[in-house]
């Protein structure tokens, strides 16, 4: 009996519409799983191309400056070394200044048009969810519907937060090894520079780098913000679990009462949070004197 013709998984996969295909055909009857299927995938997409991004962006930095800084470093230095080839060094640096710039800009392009891909696919689902609730506004069930539909969009809410709080946590800790480095890094250089004086300048640049680091670090506040973020999405997930699972608070209620109590829970500790947000990002003056007690 002969075997079923195989299809080229790569060709099937070329034949399923894309993202692209989504945006420029918005009038189509897409399906709403299909929409938040396609964000997801460029979604991760556009994470992989932010990472490329920010390798570009620094490779492009330190090389530029290590070739430029040779250059005129033989010339000013006259270092015998460096000298027969200084000429090489800047045409490289010249033709690294007009090539790693343009990759930068193609890439920032791709990144741009990916974010601009998932903002109107988004728009096309929130029109597709928007027209599902006007025809369950219909009948009784309504507002059940909604409901669910918010306890459904929950784990997105939660990963998004989440994804927040890891970048701030990762700002954060790129500030705390530029101060924990720069003030290792300031004491050697300016004990060096007792028998070497052009290294004085060096350890004035870099006392300055810790000093906006720690600036930077203080105004901001970025691990108090990541630490918000990830407890509310903490909570707001073991509520999550706690409504599908029927436990807690949620045990023996019906679906309209148990997704009613979940959707104001929620909506509390999101605004809760907020409201911690909202404080944090005050001046210390008026966060003491919002908190200090009134005296008649």
């Amino acid at each position: 009996m002969p075997s079923p013709p195989r299809r080229n998984v790569k060709s099937v996969a070329k034949a399923l519409p894309t993202i692209d295909d989504v945006v420029a055909e918005p009038e189509k009857n897409w399906n709403a799983l299909y929409l938040k299927s396609q964000i997801a995938d460029a979604e991760d997409a556009l994470s992989l191309q932010e990472s490329w991004q920010s390798f570009t962006r620094v490779a492009t930095f330190f090389g530029l400056v290590a070739l430029w800084g040779a250059a005129v470093s033989a010339d000013f230095f006259g270092w015998p070394s460096l000298g027969r080839w200084n000429w090489i060094l800047y045409v490289s640096a010249l033709m690294l200044s007009l090539v790693l710039p343009t990759i930068g800009y193609r890439q920032h392009k791709r990144v741009r048009g990916l974010k601009l891909g998932i903002k109107k696919t988004k728009i096309l689902l929130r029109d597709k969810l928007a027209e599902q609730d006007r025809v369950a506004g219909r009948s009784s069930d309504g507002p059940l519907v909604k409901q669910r539909r918010y306890r459904d969009d929950i784990p997105d809410i939660v990963a998004q937060m989440r994804e927040q709080a890891a970048r701030l946590r990762r700002i954060h800790n790129r500030y705390q090894a530029v101060i924990i480095v720069g003030s290792i890094l300031a004491s050697a250089i300016t004990t060096a520079s007792v028998s070497f004086e052009f290294t004085r300048w060096i350890s004035v640049v870099v006392t300055a780098l810790v000093g906006l680091a720690a600036g930077f670090t203080g105004y901001y506040k970025f691990h108090d913000n990541s630490y918000n973020l990830q407890q509310a999405s903490d909570a707001i997930e073991r509520e999550y679990e706690s409504v599908d699972l029927r436990v807690g608070r949620y045990s023996g209620l019906e679906d309209k009462e148990a997704y009613s109590m979940f959707a104001d829970t929620v909506e509390r500790m999101r605004d809760e949070q907020n409201k911690r947000q909202q404080q944090l990002d005050q001046p210390v003056e008026a966060t003491s004197r919002e908190q200090a007690p009134t005296t008649s």
